[in-house]
């Protein structure tokens, strides 16, 4: 027997709605191959790599064996491309199970409670039987030692079966559990595209220490002889304070704290410790203090380049930071909180840090009698271990008042000019 053409189409049509309703997609149908920009999202994606992770995506489409993953900043197009696959996969009458990960973890918690259908065990085993899954934004959120656990659970079911599975991440490979590494970056199985930012997005990351500043503040430019009104004793300071920032430049070990007024040279000797390692090809991270907290802010936006967890832990885990400022930072509860995270992972770590700021860990009473900001007692109680901090006091006149109480220049005839009274 065989069906007649009408009864055929019936079928079809049948089949190809169940298969979207199985897809889970809803509105993102409209997010196919033909309505993705060649070069990706102008501002967000860089041309070239977007273009390698678009003919990864079709090419995949087309034959859906092994995994591919596709990593690359919020906003690049991520998204577009993992659900274009699924769109094709359905056009082409596969089954394929979209979901996000967030998605899939909330629903997860919620479908534990009693009487939620379709029950805990029911969805876990749809994703993980799915024929091909697409998981979109792992890691997005708070990865909680539960949550961790079951997308290891998803990702190594998939993993031993070899099932064909698309994740999409904006996460640091560096930054990712080894477990959940080792499987999506597996190369027997795993084809991996990453889109990066454009080099104008990228070369602005938080971070970076404009060329300026790292050609003109070195320790050769550093005059330990000071500003205008500099006693000797403050010159042995400075002086002691340039050779303990060369030897830490050469070997970083555990913390150096300099501490002093506006214009002694903190930010200078900090500088300079970065570009000695920078000639060296160990290239360190510094963070403006309050332009930092500025970017953790502004990472918890939806139009952020780049997620919160992914720029929190690129800086907490810098193979050498540079903290400049501490302490001038609006003392929210907020900015304490993210600032106490940074110190202690830091601290417990042993990560060598440089931390410039105005506040004093040591009992020395300042020249200029201003007691300036302070620090939480928990921030202060690390900062104070002299085990792990080497703190150099930088208590001399503001350098950039050098030129301040000359007389002024003889004019011709032998006037003098006329200045302020």
């Amino acid at each position: 027997m065989e069906p007649c053409t009408c009864q055929e189409r019936l079928w079809y049509d049948g089949q190809g709605e169940r298969l979207k309703r199985y897809a889970n997609l809803g509105p993102l149908e409209r997010l196919r191959f033909d309505t993705a920009l060649p070069d990706g999202r102008h501002g967000f994606a860089d041309a070239e790599t977007f273009r390698a992770a678009l003919e990864s995506a079709m090419r995949y489409s087309q034959n859906p064996e092994g995994w591919l993953v596709i990593l690359g900043p919020s906003g690049c197009g991520k998204t577009h491309l993992a659900a274009a696959v699924a769109n094709q996969c359905v056009e082409d009458g596969r089954p394929v199970f979209f979901i996000p990960a967030p998605q899939l973890l909330d629903q997860l918690r919620s479908s534990s409670e009693p009487g939620e259908w379709p029950g805990y065990d029911g969805l876990l085993q749809q994703v993980v039987n799915a024929p091909l899954l697409v998981l979109d934004d792992l890691g997005a959120g708070n990865l909680t030692p539960w949550a961790e656990e079951k997308l290891d659970q998803v990702l190594t079911t998939r993993y031993n079966a070899r099932r064909p599975t698309v994740v999409t991440s904006a996460l640091d490979r560096g930054s990712m559990p080894d477990r959940m590494r080792t499987r999506l970056f597996d190369p027997d199985l795993v084809t991996v595209s990453e889109i990066t930012a454009p080099a104008s997005v990228a070369n602005s990351r938080t971070g970076d220490i404009p060329r300026r500043m790292l050609e003109s503040m070195t320790f050769d430019s550093f005059e330990p002889r000071g500003g205008t009104g500099t006693t000797r004793t403050q010159q042995a300071v400075l002086k002691d304070a340039l050779g303990t920032a060369k030897a830490f430049a050469e070997h970083p070990d555990r913390w150096l704290y300099l501490a002093g007024p506006t214009g002694t040279g903190k930010t200078h000797l900090a500088i300079a410790i970065a570009g000695h390692r920078n000639t060296l090809r160990t290239p360190a991270t510094f963070a403006f203090v309050p332009d930092l907290l500025d970017h953790l802010r502004q990472a918890f936006g939806p139009e952020s380049r780049i997620s919160y967890d992914r720029l929190f832990e690129q800086i907490k885990n810098s193979e050498l930071l540079i903290l400049d400022d501490l302490g001038a930072h609006s003392s929210t509860a907020w900015a304490e909180e993210k600032l106490y995270q940074l110190i202690v992972h830091r601290y417990n770590s042993a990560l060598p840090t440089v931390i410039t700021s105005r506040v004093l860990l040591t009992e020395v009473e300042r020249s200029d009698g201003d007691a300036g900001p302070s620090f939480s007692t928990a921030i202060m109680s690390r900062l104070r271990d002299s085990l792990m901090v080497s703190e150099r006091l930088l208590d001399a006149p503001d350098f950039r008042h050098r030129g301040a109480g000359q007389p002024p220049a003889r004019r011709p005839g032998g006037q003098r000019g006329r200045g302020r009274r």
